[in-house]
């Protein structure tokens, strides 16, 4: 009796451990994928004013543009126009680097955290190996750093 008794633990165990695998194997294969991309290795860049006011405010110029490819689908549909992001240039201060966006007189930045966050975070997450964005203004020849942490989410009651 007690041989058939370990016999149906063994298989009842069994059972819920591979319902337990199959179920989290479903999960992971459903998860979205998370990008992570890489900084990229020093590379030569065209000198200009932007890299100058890097340079003047302590910071080495790592890499020159990068351009990110994105891929967009509405209902399931890839839209035929493809989208881009660039990032136009990686620096380092200390052990610190940084990706690097230059003003563009078209487009200013407005300096509230809403606008902030839905104008550049997109960057922070796509390149988390960076401790930030650097904003380089060519109009007030200024260098400003912009980092982006999330606090703990709400429910609303």
């Amino acid at each position: 009796m007690s041989r058939l008794a370990d016999l149906v633990a063994t298989v009842a165990v069994s059972l819920m451990l591979l319902v337990w695998l199959i179920h989290r194997f479903k999960r992971w294969l459903e998860a979205p994928v998370r990008v992570r991309l890489p900084v990229p290795e020093p590379a030569p860049f065209a000198r200009n004013e932007a890299v100058q006011l890097l340079e003047e405010a302590g910071y080495e110029v790592i890499s020159g543009r990068v351009k990110v490819p994105v891929l967009v689908e509405v209902d399931d549909e890839p839209l035929d126009m493809a989208s881009r992001l660039f990032v136009d240039f990686f620096a380092r201060k200390e052990h610190e680097v940084y990706l690097v966006k230059v003003s563009r007189a078209r487009r200013p930045v407005e300096w509230t955290a809403s606008a902030l966050r839905d104008r550049f975070m997109m960057y922070h997450w796509l390149f988390r190996d960076t401790h930030g964005l650097l904003y380089v203004d060519l109009e007030e020849k200024r260098v400003r750093k912009i980092r982006f942490d999330l606090g703990e989410a709400e429910i609303p009651e």
